[in-house]
């Protein structure tokens, strides 16, 4: 399964964030974001889904008799 997100997609959120806007116009679509705090959750999202930072692995302790 493909992620719903693009690289592209991501770069420009990240473009956002930094310079400090919550809302752009892309191809006469009006995206406006509530708060830093949502940008932040959705570019953690969008680096999960495309595979940009590990997800980290549950790890279980294993003890043997000896």
């Amino acid at each position: 399964m493909s992620a719903p997100w693009t690289i592209e997609q991501y770069q420009t959120l990240v473009k956002m964030i930094a310079k400090g806007v919550t809302s752009l116009e892309v191809n006469g679509e009006k995206v406006t974001y509530r708060s830093l705090n949502e940008m932040m959750r959705i570019k953690a999202m969008m680096e999960r889904d495309l595979g940009l930072v590990a997800v980290p692995r549950q790890q279980y302790p294993a003890f043997r008799k000896g």
